[in-house]
Parts: structure tokens; sequence; C-alpha cells
């Protein structure tokens, strides 16, 4: 059984995005889209403390629904599944980047 700590984030993360969901002007089905695409992505990052894992959530929900319908809507048509693949690729595929680029040898990489 979780935690009665961890049952009150969830729920309070959950009604947040349903709050901001129906603001006017704001594509619920991105907003939704891009929560469960963050929300999955923490989950799944295990080896990240709890501060950690509250500011990634916060970036990929941002990149998910600022990017994904724009930069996955002409292949996806429904915008909470291009919010969704946005907003669980996008931290992932920063932190690999990150860590490419901390061990890339440059001299070997352009033949010297």
């Amino acid at each position: 059984m979780a935690e009665p700590s961890t049952a009150v984030a969830a729920g309070t993360a959950s009604l947040a995005a349903l709050v901001i969901g129906m603001l006017p002007g704001i594509d619920a089905n991105a907003v939704v889209g891009a929560f469960c695409g963050a929300t999955l992505f923490v989950i799944s990052a295990k080896d990240l403390t709890i501060v950690e894992r509250l500011v990634y959530l916060l970036i990929s929900f941002l990149i998910g629904y600022l990017g994904g319908p724009d930069t996955l809507g002409g292949v996806i048509e429904h915008t909470a599944v291009a919010a969704f693949i946005a907003s669980a690729v996008s931290v992932t595929a920063g932190l690999r980047v990150i860590e490419g680029a901390k061990t890339l040898d440059l001299k070997k990489w352009l033949g010297r």
C-alpha cells in the first residue's frame, strides 16, 4: 500500500493537471497527455532523488505541453498523444545527450 504522503502528492498533482486543463485557452487533451508522460518518466526514474524527480516532472510536463503538439502535430493528429510522447521522451533524451557529452572525446571523434 502506498504511503499517505505519496497518495496525497499524486492526488494533488492530478488535481493541478485537472485545474490547468479547465483554464480557458488551454488544450486539456495536451495537458492530460503531457502529465501522463511526465508521470511515466518520474515513476520509471528510480535512481533520482525526490527533488530531482519533481524538477524533471515539471520540465517534462512543460516540454510535453508546449512542444509536443507543435513538433509531432504533423505526424500525430491527437494533441494528447503528441504531448505524451514528447514529455515521456524529452527528459530521457536530454539526460542521454548530457551523459554522452561528458564522455565525448573530440580528438578521437575528429580523427586526431
